[in-house]
């Protein structure tokens, strides 16, 4: 990579090359996922060497904005940090967490939507701070459009919230946490858009495919724009078991659907953080039950609690619980079939 990079004539290299294509033989380079390098590497490439030591010296003297700093800064911010502390969630090379200072952290990757970003501040502004918690959305931008995946690499910076998961409490010590979980559920589902059905539509808030367990392996790969485009999304796979479902009369809440306890911090003043707003929206209140059964199969002594704690306190009727089963049957044939 050295030798790569000192043939290059400084007159050729501009500053999109930083963050572009080279010759097609290497594509979307990005410099210092190729550690180590010493800057010596750099002594003909002036902005390769402005970049890494302009961030550096962010990241050294804490001296950058996230909301005026430059997207291409932070992204070489967030690379570096990734490089020298690594990460505090979501996995390598793929979407994940760093922390970048003591007050903010960054998701990102390809997957990492604007979709989430409206709805996590959706959520921040909307829940009751006493009952849960969720950060704050400080700036959303995305990067690098790839055509052979459709998408681009997002980057969701928030309000860094420190503490234990709730994956590494023993629940038998901590027995508060399930019934807590499940008034945050209850809570979430009192939560609509301020002018009431007329104006809701399901799915992310702003708009956006649903992405999560209850539609496949690849999402809705659907857009909705009102409650019919969802019946007609259920009722295209529901018609191969001859059924039906009309969601008409059924209210669009807040749903996170995607309440496993590694996506929940504890924090130093005893509330709990709800992270991950990936698969969440708004959708009818039993989406979020009928998700329970989908996150942690193998964790016992969280799922089956915290299911029977929420049947108890939802109370969900019997149409609700009809309407349940036609989406886990839905869910069914998504997974079995691709329409």
């Amino acid at each position: 990579m050295a030798a790569l990079l000192s043939a290059i004539a400084p007159e050729v290299i501009d500053k999109a090359w930083v963050h572009g294509l080279f010759d097609g033989a290497v594509q979307t380079l990005q410099i210092f996922q190729y550690q180590p390098l010493a800057l010596h590497h750099f002594k003909i490439c002036p902005y390769l060497r402005f970049y890494y030591t302009t961030a550096s010296k962010m990241m050294a003297d804490n001296t950058w904005d996230v909301h005026t700093a430059s997207e291409d800064m932070l992204i070489e911010l967030c690379h570096q940090t990734e490089e020298l502390n690594g990460i505090i969630g979501g996995y390598k090379a793929a979407i994940r967490v760093i922390k970048l200072s003591n007050d903010i952290a960054v998701k990102f990757g390809r997957g990492v939507t604007a979709a989430e970003a409206r709805t996590q501040e959706f959520a921040h502004q909307n829940v009751n701070p006493s009952i849960v918690h969720v950060p704050k959305v400080y700036r959303f931008f995305e990067w690098d459009y790839d055509p052979r995946w459709s998408s681009s690499e997002g980057y969701l910076f928030m309000e860094y919230v420190p503490g234990q998961t709730l994956a590494e409490l023993d629940l038998d010590v901590r027995d508060d946490i399930v019934p807590r979980i499940a008034q945050i559920i209850a809570h979430l589902g009192q939560i609509g858009v301020p002018n009431g059905l007329s104006d809701a539509v399901p799915g992310p808030i702003g708009g956006g495919s649903p992405r999560g367990y209850l539609w496949g392996e690849d999402g809705a790969g659907a857009t909705f724009t009102c409650v019919s485009d969802l019946n007609d999304w259920l009722n295209k796979r529901l018609k191969l078991q001859k059924k039906s479902i009309n969601l008409h009369d059924s209210p669009l809440v807040l749903c996170h659907l995607d309440l496993a306890r590694r996506n929940m911090i504890l924090r130093e003043d005893n509330t709990i953080s709800l992270v991950d707003w990936g698969f969440a929206g708004l959708y009818p209140r039993f989406y979020e039950t009928t998700t329970l059964p989908c996150l942690s199969p193998w964790d016992a002594v969280y799922q089956k609690p915290l299911i029977e704690a929420t049947n108890t306190l939802l109370s969900l009727t019997d149409e609700e619980n009809r309407l349940a089963q036609l989406v886990q049957t839905a869910r069914a044939v998504s997974l079995q079939y691709s329409l």
